[in-house]
């Protein structure tokens, strides 16, 4: 069954309707769009609300446009049908001034718009108003479709050769979070961890590892009210008074991990005692940041 059978039943012309499969070519911010679309609308809206010349143009022709984020290799998710309401010319610098914006380049790294603007000869974009409809929200997160061939992430819904993978019984935009064994992530992932995969974070206590883009490796204790969760935003957020051997380091490139778990009931002491433990299997006090 293809996505346009599933428009035609719901009501929807698919003539009217532009099919956008979402990317970006920031890494952390193309990972984090199944989360902003789950979790942060705002922020969704306004990564999705403007686009280069040839999208407008589609888009300043349809009614309507269905949303798609890519959750695995291959296949890409729905995450809602939205009625164009409108649009309105914004200069590069205008955009740039969004606070929306502003927070998708300092979360995620995203490229500024007077940036791009001069790079690509572009005074501005058009900023469409886009409303979430009703219709097909029971889709969101559920249907997923397969990706067509090509580099254009805009298709036309009523050309769209995009087969149905499967619609799956619960919401799977975020997909749930990993066991501590396999909870591996980037300082940019740290920063816009889903609200279930934090939530976790904040639950466990432990011994932790943060190596650096040169090899460079560093053992850590967390215990506490955020134990895990707050540890890890800590060092993102480059706080020199937490540890002074991570102070003159770039937070970006950091890589966590987490070496043990320990009880929710242990006493500090006992916490410190087993990241005593790893820094000596480790050797990080000689050959990694662990100078004290």
């Amino acid at each position: 069954m293809e996505f346009r059978t599933v428009l035609k039943t719901e009501g929807f012309d698919p003539a009217q309707v532009a099919v956008l499969f979402h990317v970006s070519d920031k890494p952390a911010l193309h990972r984090a769009l199944p989360m902003l679309a789950e979790e942060e609308p705002a922020l969704f809206d306004a990564f999705q609300n403007q686009h280069g010349p040839q999208t407008e143009a589609m888009l300043r022709k349809r009614r309507f446009m269905a949303a798609f984020v890519n959750t695995a290799a291959r296949d890409y998710c729905f995450a809602g049908l939205y009625e164009i309401g409108g649009n309105l010319f914004r200069t590069m610098a205008e955009l740039d001034a969004d606070p929306r914006r502003v927070e998708l380049r300092n979360r995620f790294g995203d490229t500024g718009f007077v940036e791009h603007g001069l790079r690509y000869g572009q005074a501005g974009r058009m900023v469409f108003s886009l409303l979430l409809r009703p219709e097909l929200a029971a889709f969101i997160g559920r249907l997923f479709v397969q990706k067509p061939e090509g580099r254009a992430y805009a298709r036309l819904a009523e050309n769209l050769a995009g087969p149905i993978v499967e619609i799956t019984r619960e919401r799977r935009l975020v997909p749930p979070p990993p066991d501590w064994v396999s909870f591996i992530v980037a300082a940019a992932q740290v920063r816009a961890l889903p609200k279930t995969w934090a939530a976790r974070l904040r639950e466990w206590r432990g011994v932790y590892l943060i190596v650096d883009q040169d090899g460079q490796r560093y053992v850590g204790s967390a215990y506490g009210e955020e134990n895990l969760l707050g540890r890890w935003v800590t060092h993102v957020a480059g706080n020199a008074s937490v540890t002074v051997e991570l102070a003159g380091r770039n937070p970006a490139g950091f890589r966590f991990s987490i070496l043990e778990l320990v009880a929710p009931t242990v006493q500090p002491e006992a916490v410190i005692k087993v990241e005593t433990s790893w820094k000596d299997r480790l050797d990080t006090r000689i050959w990694g940041l662990n100078r004290n």
